[in-house]
């Protein structure tokens, strides 16, 4: 920048010259994969209808009952007697039926 004289465009050198553009082969990069994945609600509706039938059952149970009077008496009646009755004041009238 020192060496450039004042006036000239490119410092009293020659000009650059263009070269013709030049190609190579192409090259191809590996192809990338993208997934957009789209998220659709719907709703079904779904009834599931139930009936309850209520049944009542009574039940009736029968006591029976069977009332009954009942007497009854002992008596006493000695038998086997050998000799003479027990005691003096033996009597008929002891015995009890």
């Amino acid at each position: 920048m020192y060496n450039k004289p004042w006036g000239h465009p490119f410092g009293g050198q020659r000009p650059p010259q263009a070269m013709p553009v030049q190609y190579d082969p192409s090259q191809t990069s590996p192809t990338r994969h993208y997934v957009k994945t789209n998220i659709i609600n719907t709703v079904i509706p779904v009834f599931h209808p139930a009936h309850t039938t209520t049944v009542n059952k009574h039940i009736v149970t029968y006591k029976h009952f069977y009332p009954h009077g009942c007497n009854g008496r002992n008596g006493y009646v000695p038998h086997g007697l050998v000799g003479a009755p027990p005691g003096p004041d033996f009597t008929r009238s002891q015995f009890r039926y």
